[in-house]
């Protein structure tokens, strides 16, 4: 088989192995068909995950300890492709997404591509709208790591995924708006696109939400916080934006009687703080 040298797809997973055969597998076996490289790195502690996507023709699987930005990492440095597109085991696509992810990279100067994503009854979740941006745009939302995609060369730019953010790491989220700040930051732009929706079939509720939630927060605080120790102001200013919108949006939820929706906004500035002040404390 011809192999599309364009781009490959690479799916960190950890401890889910039946999400991977519901969901995984039928898109690997779809991409793959149809000429395209992928990459399994694999930080569960058994072998399920590995009996499962091993025997799939194209695709190469590794084994990586946690986080997950350590699993981008390995994934990022075993990429022959000038492209790098991840997605999650728990997500529906299949190889007519990837093929429309390379296709979005027209413009040299685009750094990153940002999808979205859809419930399971096809319900469009909340994302950026569909645009070109560039430096100094508010990374936060722009894009989230089960639907993005990137330039080696960006990223060969930007340096790697931070190990102390992302699920798994100390600070439990923000790996992905951190790489698109700094590829952001570095010169390149970042696309987002309507027409390159995946369904994401993430189940969390209740209390799931909340810690979902503070979890945005306290990666988001975290990556603010690296990036104001080194003199980077705008990273602080965007931060505080981005604070005040989710006081407003919490305010609007109470007048609109919806107080669950307000709790979360409220959740994720306390984990913004708290993140920051204990990064901060760790590098002082």
């Amino acid at each position: 088989m011809t192999r599309d040298s364009r781009i490959t797809l690479a799916v960190p997973t950890r401890d889910r192995p039946d999400l991977v055969a519901r969901f995984l597998v039928p898109g690997l076996i779809d991409v793959t068909a149809r000429g395209f490289a992928a990459v399994v790195v694999d930080q569960t502690a058994g072998d399920e995950t590995r009996a499962l996507v091993e025997p799939i023709e194209g695709v190469r699987y590794l084994r990586s300890p946690p986080p997950l930005s350590r699993g981008r990492n390995v994934a990022v440095e075993a990429a022959a492709t000038p492209l790098l597109a991840f997605t999650d085991d728990d997500v529906a696509f299949d190889g007519g997404w990837l093929e429309r992810v390379a296709e979005a990279f027209t413009a040299p100067e685009t750094g990153a591509v940002c999808g979205r994503a859809r419930t399971p009854e096809g319900e469009l979740l909340p994302g950026r709208p569909a645009g070109t941006y560039r430096w100094p745009a508010n990374p936060f939302g722009l894009g989230s790591g089960f639907n993005v995609a990137f330039r080696l060369a960006a990223l060969a730019v930007a340096g790697p995924f931070d190990e102390e953010l992302g699920a798994g790491a100390r600070f439990r989220s923000a790996e992905d708006s951190d790489m698109l700040y700094r590829i952001l930051r570095a010169g390149w732009t970042v696309v987002c696109s309507d027409d390159l929706d995946i369904v994401h079939h993430d189940q969390r509720s209740g209390g799931g939400l909340v810690r979902l939630h503070h979890g945005y927060g306290l990666g988001a605080g975290a990556q603010t916080a690296k990036h104001v120790l080194s003199g980077d102001r705008t990273a602080g200013r965007i931060a505080l934006a981005q604070a005040l919108r989710h006081f407003g949006w919490a305010a609007r939820s109470l007048a609109t009687f919806r107080p669950g929706a307000a709790r979360l906004q409220l959740v994720y500035v306390r984990g913004l703080l708290r993140g920051f002040r204990e990064r901060r404390a760790q590098r002082a």
